[in-house]
Formats: C-alpha cells, structure tokens, sequence
C-alpha cells in the first residue's frame, strides 16, 4: 500500500528513487515501532488492558503521574502527512495489544547485573541447602526402616558408672530393634499415631498450588500492594515477621520421615519438591539474608510504577520456588534434567496470573458499589521459559543439588535398569500406545479413588451412618486409620508398604518376577492404600507410586500380550512367519513405559516422565516408546476425567500434594481460588 506505482509485470517503480528511498524508512520505522512495542509487551508490568491499545508515542510526564491517557489509533497518514496515497488505500491503522504506556519504551530496570548475580547465587546456595537437606532426609527415613522392620539400629549409649573406668575409651551401645516386639502389620499405625500426634502441635505447610499463593501473597505484602480478595480467601497466612516457617517446614519434613519410614503408602519425591520449596521460602523471607543480598544492590527499584514492582517482586520470588522444587527432584532421584523439565512443565502450572487492585485507584475508589472501576493490574501471568536468567537459575539448583547429594549419599540412582533391547520397537508401537491409553484409565480412576477417599473421610458421601462416623473423628485420628489400613493390606499384599524403590527396580531388572494375576491384585491393592494414605493426612508424595502403578501395570500388560500371542501361534502356526508374533520386547521395557506413562498421566507432564526415565536408562532408544506411550498416557487421562467430572482437572488436587488438607468448593472457571481451607469450609 506504501507502493501503489510498483509493476507487478516488471518489479520496477514508477516513483523516484528519493520518494522510494523514504518511503522504505518510513516503513522501517512503522516495523521497528511495532517490534519494540511487541517486545516490551513481553517484559512489561502485565497491566492489564480491556481495550486493545494503538501504538503511542513516548509518554509525557502527566501521563507518568497518572494522568488520563486517550489517544486516537494512529495511520500512515499521522507518520508521514506529505506522503500522496490513493484513497482507497488509507488509512492504514496500526494496532495491537499493549500492557502499558510505558512499554513503548523499553528500559532495563536499575540493578539489573546485581539482580542477576542475585538470582544466581541465590539458585546456587538453595541446590545447596537442598542437596543436604535430602540426604539427611533419605538418612533419616532408612535408619527409622531399619530400626522397625530390619535388624535394628545401634545407637550410642553411654553408662556413667562406667565412664571413669572406661576413660573416654569406649562406648557402649544399644541397639533399637522393634519389629521383635510388635507386629509388623501394626508398624505402618506406629507411624500413622506419630504424625497424628504433630498434627495437633501445628499446622504444615500445603502442597504445591497452595504454596504458590502463599508465596504470592507474601511477595504482595512485601512491596505494600492490595492482595485480591481471592488470594485471600484461599490462603490463611498471617505475616512472614508473625509466623515461624523453621517450625512448619520441620514439622512436615519430620511427618514425611515417619510416614515413609514406617511403610505407608507414599513416596520420598513429595517431600523432596516440597523441602526444596521450603528452604527458598526460608531465603525469601529471612532477614539476615536479605542483608547479606545487599551486597548485590538494591533490589527495589522506587521509581518504578506499582504494578511494576509488584510484577518484579512475585516474577523474582517464583522463580527461586521453582528452584527449590527443580532442586528437589534433582535430589531425589538423582537426575538434574528431570528437576528441570519438571519446573518449566509441572511448577509452570501453578504459576497462574493474579488480578490485583492498584493501591492509587483502590483509594480513590473506597466504595464497593463502585469496585468495578477500580483500575486492575494483572502480575504473574509470565512462563518460566521466557527470560534466559529463568533457565539459567533453574539448572544451576539443578545441577548443584544433584552434585551435593552425590558427595553426599554417593552417585547411585534411585530407579535401576538392567539391560535390555526393543526388539521391534516401531511394530510394536500400537502396543505401547494401547499400554498409555490404559495407563491414562488407570491415572484418572487413581485420582478419583483418592478423592472419594478423601470425601469419605469428610463424612461427605456413604450412608448416613458412614457420614456420622467419620464426622466425628478428629484430624489427628485420621492417619492413624489409614496406617492401619496399609497394615492390614499388607499381610496379603506386602509390596504395598513403602521399602524404596525394591519392589520396582526388581520388575525393571526381570528379576522379582510375579504372575500375572498377582500383579494386577498388587495393582489394585497399590492404588487403594495410596488413595486412603494420600487423603487421609499421613505426609508423603504420589510420585513414587505412580511410577509403581504404572510399572506393575506394564508388567501385567507385557504378560498378557505375550501370552495372548502364544495362544495364537499354537492355533495358528503359519502366524509365526510375521516379526511380532515371534515376540516382543522383555517385561523391563513394558514395566518402564507404564511407569513413565501413568507419571505423566496424573502429574500431566509427559515430557518430564520421559526424560526421568531416559536419565534412568542412559539409552536413547527407550526415549521414542515413552514419549509415544506417554503422551497417549496424558490425552487419555484428560478425556477420562473431563468425561467424569468437567471441572474435576482443574481442580484436582491429587498430584500437587493438597488432597488431605482442602475442600472443592463450586467456583467460576476463571476464579483463582478453586480449593479452601477445610476451617473455612466449616464455617
């Protein structure tokens, strides 16, 4: 439109070179204006525009102080007044979505190399922390093992009417060996009356999504802003400088370590993500630190706007959570670029965008009949993946946790595989898909037990009877049923109590091998004591025992297809001709695929349940079934449970780690709040 007289015959113009000349600068400039524009988009405060905004030139000072902005889209014309263009032709409007006035203007903020060194260090010293801090956790858990179910712990023991004759020379010990005097049916309740018993000291800080808002809503008290009335309706948090995290974190951390340790069933890599969350929490809020950071600068930035502070203050404090969880499975199960994937792909979930007043408009518009013209700013609404310092802090907790671990508790792998080979991985291909769909059934009826489990516990659904019942029994009395119910299970089905990763790593090795319709009663019986033990209160992580689901589920799937071919051969022998009738790949590779298949199915993360198990094998020829299997894995439990419950996916709260400690409540899809506390629910 800028060259009407260009021949679409001969490429040439029939205007002079000087008029082509500026022609093609104003051009440029209309391109450049709108990259910029689109740039800042990007990197700007997220204020949130209702109306789509033109390009506009740069902002004077009233527009700065607050001054009404109202402008007119601009067109060629307005650019450049003396250009001749034919009527039809113009105008030609220029708009697009801009989130503020400023961002036509992009500007590095001030600090921005110390913000930087900031983060990093920060990222550095959490991997650190979070390194040890797993290492004495997994310590723990086997020592209280051992003293329980195995031969007994030996433990210091020092007589001092002994002391003057041994002279500091020796020491006597005792050993703790309790499995000798209780049943070992009943040590999974020993647990379960423990944990019961720190629930009535304190509180415990939730799982994952709600830990988020937490984090939200300390980030917005700490730059002065006006939390929304969702944030705080889902979150009862009183002030970092009026709570003692220390005591909360430790709380949970030791409920986890009896809970694991005494066998129920749940996994370590919960508590592993949540210990990460916890100690850059710590970091975040801890006062001496926050001198110490001085030496980087000051991390404020007055001048900047609001929403621009408050932007900065939750995008800074989200990502060192986020190195804290990438840090926690990194430790857990010794793999770093599974830490990784599983912040930019699992944490990312968590991190939705908040709707807060601004503080100047709240003020000036006290009325609640008049809410609605309350200027709104939008923060938080950033993917992880966005900015590079993101990328480059995650892996460095990444990294260095997995590094001090192996210092620590030496390089060894928490999943190990034996050797194996796909003998025709692309025949068997509908195999292993067929293998995800089942593994998304299985995720999806997981996640619905565990939260009928949880309703049952509630005194929510059941005969009236039933509802009485368990209305009437306290919180703390809650893991103490569920322990005994993992007991109990275990006389007949003993793999269900947490030993590791034994049970597992043996189907993975072809050397614990079941028959096939005891793996799908260790399947059932698996599903039930987590959904129970995961609802119920007892402190643990479903990550681990989807990855036994799945693997046992593969197992008896591999079994089935193996036997099912069989039969066909020996009815039909001219079949054994054809590749996949001569056989199939070993019970490792199927165990593995349903392991990362139904991972990725319950947590939606198909891309970090491949890699895990890929970091686990070193062998890039599992990488293409795993992916195959687990994105089908992902689909399946969608439509499974969307199919069930419309609204129950988003809501869910089995994966994050929020089951036995909040309530559905019926909200708008576009609400941020979608669970509450189960004190508010009462009330």
């Amino acid at each position: 439109k800028l060259f009407p007289n260009l021949s679409h015959n001969t490429g040439r113009h029939a205007d002079p070179p000087t008029t082509i000349m500026r022609r093609l600068l104003i051009l440029l400039a209309l391109l450049c204006g709108q990259c910029n524009a689109f740039s800042s988009l990007h990197h700007g405060d997220g204020l949130r525009s209702r109306t789509p905004l033109a390009m506009v030139p740069p902002v004077t000072q009233e527009e700065l102080n607050g001054g009404s902005i109202t402008r007119d889209t601009p067109s060629v014309e307005d650019v450049a007044p003396d250009l001749d263009i034919e009527a039809d032709l113009a105008p030609i409007p220029i708009t697009f979505l801009a989130s503020t006035p400023s961002s036509t203007k992009r500007q590095l903020p001030s600090n921005w190399l110390g913000e930087k060194l900031y983060v990093l260090s920060t990222a550095a010293l959490i991997g650190i922390l979070t390194g040890t801090n797993i290492a004495v956790f997994k310590t723990a858990v086997e020592l209280v093992r051992e003293a329980l179910y195995g031969d007994g712990v030996i433990l210091p023991f020092l007589n001092p009417a002994l002391w003057n004759e041994l002279k500091g020379e020796d020491i006597l010990t005792i050993t703790l060996r309790i499995s000798e005097t209780i049943p070992i049916w009943l040590i999974p309740a020993f647990g379960g009356i423990l944990v019961g018993l720190l629930l009535t000291i304190g509180d415990m800080p939730p799982g994952l999504r709600d830990t988020v808002k937490e984090v939200d809503l300390d980030s917005m008290r700490a730059t002065n802003a006006i939390p929304p009335d969702e944030l705080l309706a889902c979150v009862n948090l009183t002030p970092a400088s009026e709570r003692n995290d220390l005591a909360r974190f430790s709380r949970k951390a030791v409920a986890a370590t009896l809970t694991l340790g005494t066998g129920n069933s749940l996994g370590p890599e919960g508590p592993s993500v949540e210990a990460g969350m916890s100690l850059s929490r710590l970091l975040m809020n801890n006062n001496i630190f926050g001198k110490v950071s001085r030496v980087f600068g000051t991390l404020e930035d007055m001048e900047l706007s609001e929403m621009q502070r408050v932007n900065r203050k939750v995008a800074r404090d989200r990502l060192l959570l986020a190195c804290g969880a990438a840090a926690g499975v990194s430790a857990g199960f010794n793999a770093p670029l599974s830490g990784v994937f599983f912040a930019l792909e699992i944490v990312q979930n968590s991190l939705v965008p908040i709707d807060f007043p601004l503080k100047q408009a709240a003020n000036t518009n006290s009325n609640i009949e008049q809410k609605s013209e309350i200027q709104m700013a939008t923060v938080g609404g950033e993917a992880l993946a966005l900015q590079q310092i993101n990328i480059s802090a995650i892996l460095l907790a990444s990294v260095v946790s997995a590094l001090t671990i192996q210092l620590l508790l030496g390089n060894e792998l928490a999943l190990r595989l034996g050797s194996f080979d796909f003998k025709n991985p692309l025949i068997e291909l509908p195999l292993y898909l067929l293998l995800g769909a089942f593994a998304g059934v299985t995720a999806a009826i997981f996640s619905g037990v565990a939260q009928l489990s949880k309703s049952t516990f509630d005194g929510e659904v059941g005969p009236e009877i039933v509802r009485d019942v368990f209305k009437g029994i306290p919180k703390y009395a809650k893991p103490v049923i569920a322990s005994l119910f993992c007991g109990i299970v275990s006389l007949f089905v003993p793999q269900v109590l947490f030993f590791g990763y034994e049970t597992l790593n043996g189907l993975f090795l072809n050397s614990n091998i079941f028959s096939t319709e005891y793996l799908f009663v260790l399947l059932a019986a698996k599903l039930m004591t987590t959904a129970v033990s995961a609802s119920s209160g007892l402190v643990g992580g479903t990550f681990a025992p989807s990855l036994f689901l799945g693997g046992v589920l593969g197992a008896g799937f591999h079994n089935v297809v193996a036997d099912s071919l069989q039969v066909l051969v020996e009815q039909h022998p001219e079949l054994s001709a054809y590749p996949i009738v001569q056989g199939i790949s070993g019970l490792p590779a199927f165990a593995m695929v349903g392991a990362a298949s139904v991972l990725a199915a319950l947590f939606r993360a198909p891309l970090t349940a491949s890699l895990l198990l890929f970091e686990c094998t070193r062998n890039y020829d599992v990488i293409l079934p795993l992916m195959a299997s687990a994105g089908v894995a992902s689909l399946t439990g969608d439509i499974v449970e969307k199919w069930l419950d419309e609204d129950q996916r988003d809501k869910d709260p089995v994966s994050w780690g929020d089951l036995a400690t909040r309530l559905y409540e019926d909200v708008d899809d576009d609400a941020l709040c979608i669970v509450i506390d189960d004190k508010n629910a009462s009330e």
